[in-house]
């Protein structure tokens, strides 16, 4: 879309020379944004998919051929000014000279500017596009403004420069409004139905999937956090004490290639389990029994909060990964009559016989909710509120989210299997969902942007880009597999962890994608050896 916004770049690109000039800084060392010369881009939608696609942009390792920005250059990122800097970024470079989608294009650009807005969740990439097609009011929505007047001077060095920006939905000058280009979201769009639906949203009709070209892209791994003394909690009900995955034992570490880290240390519950949880239908943590104690009686005081009630750290209506989690524990919204994930509880205090569930906006929002809980602070940022103190809980997330262990969460097992790449393709690991690309097919471009949307569907969609980026977590490799649909499996159903490709899928060969669908072999073909692994 064109940028209506007048900015003080305009003024610079009058002055930056040749067409091929690099990115320009003003006289502080800000960046300005030379719209003659620059793609601008505007994508929205999955929270959970926001740090596979800036690693797609901005990791010099990527294969040459499949790079968007030239990695010999500096790679700028900008992000809001709140604490987790995931809810509007951008990313800006310059076009990576070897890759002939790009430099070939009719404009003849030398420089990429994507616009990534996070906030609201995947139903952001379904919603604006829909009612663009339909030229009904809310197709255009917030996004970042880059501009010297309110973002930072950005780090110096290698790798990638990053700038905050003062971003203030609704005030002028600290944001833009955008329809978006195209849209991600981690189920297929469909799926946004019931409370699905995002507030002020209209629920997605199968005549509205219809006006949108939808790609699908890849499987994402999705799981189960658990606060960190929860999972200890955990580890020390479900190993006995001779165990090293029990805390109380002497040879239980701590730090990333510690035993208690381990998958073979991950505690485990059942997909029923965690169902009954996000239903709602258990609301303190003694409602887990180990024979006649409970869970929280069953933990050291010194180890467990004073109150046991159960909290959710859950997304707001419209997220995917909501979606996704009612999708796979609860077949909600697939069946007629299936129980929705429990709602936000909002100030209902704990004297109140539920549980108590956050409804968080981004991913990193759900991050700082289980770091404030199991902390018992209220000092990590202020999407989230906590007046409780020191409790247990569960969230959700892309698996690829903590590989570090920076925050004070550890993804679980669920029925014994761990949420890794290889088990998805096993068969052995069902909390994953097959995200699209999605953009509203009379939407019209600037000039060759439409180019540059396609190849990065292309580059988001590449087995061998999912290889190079994948999340290495102390529990195995996760985050991305390919389609079956676009790309061929391993012949024998082995993975390879370098350009894996998942031989399931909720598509079919005669339909498409709908994660309603229980995921089944695509299409394996007749090749001598052609199969999947028994275990």
């Amino acid at each position: 879309m064109k940028n209506t916004i007048l900015r003080s770049a305009v003024i610079a690109a009058m002055f930056a020379g040749a067409a091929h000039a690099d990115i320009t800084l003003d006289g502080t060392g800000r960046v300005t944004v030379t719209p003659t010369n620059t793609y601008e881009v505007y994508l929205s939608g999955s929270s959970a998919a926001l740090d596979f696609i800036e690693q797609m942009l901005t990791n010099a390792g990527l294969p040459t051929a499949d790079q968007m920005c030239d990695s010999s250059k500096p790679i700028y990122k900008f992000a809001d000014n709140a604490v987790a800097n995931k809810n509007q970024n951008a990313y800006y470079c310059s076009i990576n000279p070897s890759n002939t989608a790009l430099t070939g294009l009719a404009a003849g650009k030398t420089e990429l500017l994507i616009y990534k807005r996070s906030a609201g969740g995947s139903a952001q990439g379904v919603a604006p596009l829909i009612a663009e097609a339909k030229g009904a009011a809310g197709s255009s929505i917030s996004f970042l403004f880059v501009d010297p007047s309110v973002c930072d001077v950005p780090s110096a060095g290698p790798g990638l420069r990053v700038a905050k920006c003062t971003y203030t939905d609704g005030t002028a000058g600290r944001f833009q409004s955008h329809v978006p280009d195209f849209g991600i979201s981690d189920v297929d769009p469909g799926q946004f139905t019931g409370v699905n639906t995002p507030s002020g949203s209209s629920a997605v009709a199968a005549s509205d999937v219809g006006l949108l070209n939808v790609s699908t892209a890849a499987a994402q791994v999705f799981g189960i956090p658990a606060t960190l003394s929860l999972r200890n909690a955990l580890q020390n009900a479900q190993f006995p004490t001779t165990s090293v995955c029990n805390p109380s034992n002497a040879g239980y570490g701590s730090g990333f290639a510690s035993n208690a880290e381990s998958e073979a240390c991950m505690p485990s519950l059942t997909r029923d389990q965690v169902a009954s949880i996000i239903a709602g239908q258990l609301t303190n943590w003694d409602q887990l029994r180990i024979g006649s104690t409970g869970l929280w009686t069953n933990t050291a005081s010194a180890n467990r909060p004073t109150n046991k009630r159960l909290h959710i750290c859950t997304r707001t209506n419209g997220s995917g990964t909501k979606a996704t989690t009612g999708i796979n524990f609860l077949n909600y919204p697939c069946l007629a009559g299936a129980t929705a994930p429990a709602d936000d509880t909002g100030t209902l205090g704990e004297v109140v016989n539920k549980p108590q569930v956050h409804a968080l906006a981004s991913s990193g929002n759900v991050t700082e909710c289980l770091d404030e809980l199991n902390s018992g602070s209220n000092t990590v940022g202020t999407a989230f509120n906590n007046t409780y103190g020191f409790r247990w809980a569960i969230g959700i997330q892309g698996t690829d989210q903590n590989v570090d262990l920076a925050h004070a969460w550890r993804f679980i097992k669920i029925d014994g299997a761990a949420p890794t790449m290889d088990n998805v393709a096993l068969g052995h690991y069902h909390d994953w969902a097959e995200l699209s690309f999605q953009a509203n097919k009379t939407h019209v471009f600037d000039q060759s942007e439409d180019g540059v949307v396609n190849e990065f569907i292309r580059v988001a969609g590449s087995p061998v880009v999912m290889g190079a980026l994948r999340a290495t977590a102390s529990f195995g490799d996760t985050g991305f597999l390919a389609n079956p649909k676009s790309f061929a499996p391993n012949v024998n159903g082995i993975l390879d962890h370098t350009s894996p490709v998942n031989p399931y899928s909720h598509a079919t060969t005669a339909a498409a994608v709908n994660n309603c669908r229980v995921p089944a072999v695509y299409n394996l073909g007749n090749p001598a050896g052609a199969g999947v692994q028994l275990y």
